[in-house]
C-alpha cells in the first residue's frame, strides 16, 4: 500500500511552513510519505481526488485566509460545486492563531465547515494552536499532531518489523545539504541583498516623540519610498499604499548578539554559502529569504531569529547535539510530554533567546547544516502607516513603540528584536544602518466610501497610527478637493499628559480644521483629580452621540491598539450603548434583550463597520 498523503500550507509569516514541515518529518517516521505544498502551488482541481489532505494555515486581516490562499477558497466557495464534490477526500485542519484576536482562527473554521459541506470527510477534530498558551501554537500542534497521526496509522498501519521506541532516538536528516567555501573566505565582493519580496526603503526620520525621561520610549519613523531599489539595484517606482495599510518590516539581529552566536557554535563570519539544496524537495522548499552567496555573518545577522524563543522542537533536536550526558537528559525532559511544566518555567516565562539556551549548553556540536532545523527565519513585523500617500506620496511614517521588559527570575533587562533594530538605525550614508526592508500589505480597515459617513476611533498609545493617516487623508480631500466631511470622533489614550501625548499639536490642528469633530484624551496617571481615565470612560459619556452615529448614521466604529484589556473593555461599553438604546424600544423586552444585542453587533461586523486592528 502506498502510505501517501498531502500537507497543503497558507502561509504568510512563515510560521505554517515550519509546523508543516515538521509534521511532515513526523509522519515520514511512521512509515508515511507526505507531499507538502505551498497553497499558491496547488493546483485546486486535484483536490476532490486526494485521499487524505491535511491544511495548516493562519487567518489573517478580519477572519480572511492568507492571501496565497485566496484562489483556492474563492473556487471551494463556488456555490455550483456539487455537495459530494469531496465525498472520497478524508481532511484534517490545524490553524495557527491567537486567542486575543476576536477573529481567532476563522479561517480555519470556515475552511473546515465548507470542506464538510462539500462532502469531505473530517480525520479529526480541527486543531486551534493559540499562541496566547503559556506553551504558545506548540501545546496544541503537538498535541494535535499525536492525535492526527494516530488516525493515520488506523488507515495506513505500521510495517510488523517497525520499532516505534526508535522514533525517540532517530535523528531525522536535515532539511538542507549546504555547500560552504571555507577558503576563499576573504572575498569583499559577498555583500547582503535585501530578499527579493521587500523594497530597500532609505530611513529618513527617527525621532523619539515621548519625553528622554519617561519610561517608554516612542519613535516616529520616516522612510523614504521615493527611490526604492530591489534585489538588482534597480530604481522601482514610489510603492503604492493606502491609508489603512500596514507596512511589514524585517529586521536584523544586533551585531553584538551576531558574533556571539558565531563564537559559541565555533563559526567564522567570512565563510560563504555557495548552495542550500533541499534533501527531499516534497517536503521542504529552499529558503526564499536567502540570496546567495552569502557569507557566514550576514545569515546569521540577517537571517536566523537567533532572539527569538525557542520552541520545543528546539530542545528535542538539541539533545542530539550535546555530548554531556546531563545536558543530554535535561534536554530530552524538556522535550517530553512531563517536562512541559519546567519548560515553560525555563524557556517562555524567563523569555530565553537561542543564544542565551546554547550558552547554558556548551557541549553542543551543531553540525552547520542542522541550524535550518533548529533555527526559524526572522519574520517581518506589521506596522500600521501613520501616513496618508495623499499628503505624503514619497514616504512612509510609522509610530512604534520600543519595547522593553525585565526578565521575571533572573532580573535581565531586554528589549525586542525589531526596537533593538530600530533604535540601532540612523539616516547616515552607511547603508547598513539606512536601508530598511519593508513590503506593503492590506490590513482590511479602510476609510468608508464617502467622506460623508461619519467616523468613531479609537486609538490609545501608538494605536493612534492608523488614525493618524486616516485624519491626514481627510485633510487632503478637504482642502483639495473641497470635500464634505462627515464626524469624526477621536479617542486617544496615554499615561501622561506632558511626557507622551505624541502628535498633540497635529490632532488639535486637526479639531481646529473641522477635520476631526471631536478629541477625547484620556491620561491613564495623571488624570484630574488624580484619578485615571481610559478610553471607554469617554466613549460612556458620549453613549447618545455614539449611538446616533452607528445607529442613524451608518457611521463606522474603529479600535487599534494592543490587545490587551482595552478592547475588550472597549467594545463591553459599546455594547452596553447598544443595550440601553435597544431597550427604549417598545419591542425589545429584557428576556431576549442580550441575543437582539449581540444580533446587532454582528450586523455591524458582517457589514464591516466595526472593524478592530490590534495586536
Amino acid at each position: 500500500m502506498s502510505k501517501r498523503c498531502t500537507i497543503i500550507y497558507a502561509t504568510e509569516s512563515g510560521t505554517s511552513q515550519e509546523v508543516a514541515e515538521k509534521l511532515s518529518r513526523d509522519l515520514i517516521s511512521y512509515e508515511i510519505k507526505p507531499k507538502l505544498i505551498d497553497v499558491s502551488n496547488y493546483n485546486k482541481i486535484e483536490l476532490p481526488m486526494e485521499k487524505i489532505v491535511i491544511f495548516v494555515l493562519s487567518t489573517t486581516g478580519h477572519g480572511e485566509v492568507p492571501d496565497p490562499m485566496k484562489p483556492l477558497w474563492n473556487f471551494l466557495l463556488i456555490k455550483s460545486l456539487p455537495s459530494n464534490s469531496l465525498s472520497n477526500t478524508k481532511f484534517a485542519i490545524l490553524g495557527l492563531g491567537d486567542s486575543s484576536y476576536t477573529t481567532y482562527n476563522f479561517a480555519a473554521k470556515k475552511l473546515y465547515q465548507r470542506l464538510q459541506s462539500l462532502g469531505g470527510i473530517p480525520l479529526l477534530r480541527r486543531g486551534d494552536a493559540d499562541d496566547q498558551h503559556d506553551l504558545g501554537i506548540d501545546y496544541e500542534v503537538e498535541k494535535w499532531s499525536q492525535e492526527l497521526i494516530s488516525k493515520l496509522l488506523i488507515i495506513y498501519p505500521l510495517s510488523p518489523n517497525f520499532n516505534i521506541d526508535n522514533i525517540k532516538n532517530q535523528l531525522n536528516k536535515s532539511k538542507f545539504n549546504i555547500v560552504i567555501d571555507k577558503i576563499n573566505e576573504n572575498n569583499k565582493d559577498i555583500r547582503y541583498q535585501v530578499p527579493i519580496q521587500f523594497y530597500r526603503s532609505r530611513l529618513n526620520v527617527n525621532k523619539r516623540i515621548t519625553d528622554k525621561e519617561w519610561e517608554q520610549d516612542v519613535r516616529h519613523i520616516e522612510l523614504d519610498i521615493s527611490e526604492c531599489k530591489n534585489i538588482n539595484d534597480k530604481v522601482l517606482p514610489p510603492i503604492k499604499y493606502q491609508s489603512g495599510d500596514v507596512a511589514y518590516v524585517l529586521p536584523k539581529n544586533p551585531t553584538k548578539r551576531v558574533n556571539e552566536f558565531i563564537e559559541l557554535l565555533g563559526l567564522h563570519s567570512n565563510w560563504i554559502i555557495e548552495s542550500i539544496e533541499p534533501i527531499d524537495k516534497e517536503i521542504t522548499q529552499s529558503p526564499t529569504l536567502i540570496k546567495l552567496p552569502i557569507t557566514v555573518y550576514d545569515l546569521v545577522r540577517c537571517y536566523f531569529d537567533i532572539m527569538g524563543s525557542p520552541r520545543r522542537y528546539f530542545f528535542q533536536l538539541l539533545a542530539h547535539f550535546v555530548t554531556n550526558p546531563m545536558e543530554k537528559e535535561r534536554l530530552e525532559f524538556f522535550s517530553s510530554t512531563d517536562g512541559q511544566d519546567d519548560l515553560r518555567t525555563y524557556n517562555q516565562k524567563e523569555k530565553r533567546n537561542y543564544i542565551d539556551v546554547l550558552k547554558e549548553f556548551p557541549s553542543i556540536e551543531i553540525p552547520f547544516e542542522y541550524l535550518f532545523d533548529l533555527i526559524p527565519p526572522i519574520k517581518p513585523r506589521p506596522f500600521s502607516i501613520s501616513s496618508s500617500s495623499l499628503l505624503n506620496p514619497n514616504t512612509i511614517q510609522l509610530t512604534v513603540g520600543i519595547n522593553t521588559y525585565i526578565t521575571p527570575f533572573r532580573r535581565l533587562f531586554r528589549t525586542g528584536l525589531c526596537s533593538q533594530y530600530f533604535t540601532s538605525l540612523n539616516n547616515n550614508h552607511d547603508e547598513d544602518n539606512n536601508i530598511v526592508p519593508i513590503f506593503i500589505k492590506e490590513s482590511g480597515a479602510r476609510l468608508p466610501k464617502s467622506n460623508e459617513t461619519p467616523i468613531i476611533m479609537v486609538g490609545p498609545g501608538t494605536g493612534c497610527a492608523i488614525f493618524r493617516s486616516f485624519m491626514q487623508e481627510r485633510l487632503y480631500f478637504k482642502d483639495n478637493n473641497n470635500d464634505k466631511l462627515g464626524n469624526a470622533l477621536f479617542y486617544f489614550g496615554c499615561r501622561s499628559e506632558s511626557k507622551d501625548y505624541y502628535y498633540r499639536d497635529e490632532f488639535e490642528s486637526y479639531l481646529e480644521k473641522g477635520i476631526i469633530n471631536k478629541l477625547s484624551v484620556a491620561f491613564s496617571r495623571d488624570g484630574k483629580d488624580g484619578k485615571k481615565v481610559y478610553v471607554q470612560q469617554f466613549i460612556e459619556n458620549d453613549s447618545d452621540l455614539i449611538w446616533d452615529i452607528i445607529n442613524n448614521r451608518n457611521g463606522f466604529f474603529y479600535i487599534s491598539g494592543s490587545s490587551g484589556r482595552m478592547p475588550k473593555d472597549v467594545k463591553q461599553t459599546l455594547l452596553s450603548i447598544i443595550k440601553s438604546n435597544l431597550l427604549k424600544i417598545q419591542d425589545n423586552n429584557e428576556n431576549n434583550i442580550d441575543e437582539v444585542v449581540n444580533n446587532y453587533f454582528e450586523k455591524l461586523e458582517v457589514e464591516k463597520r466595526y472593524i478592530t486592528e490590534t495586536w
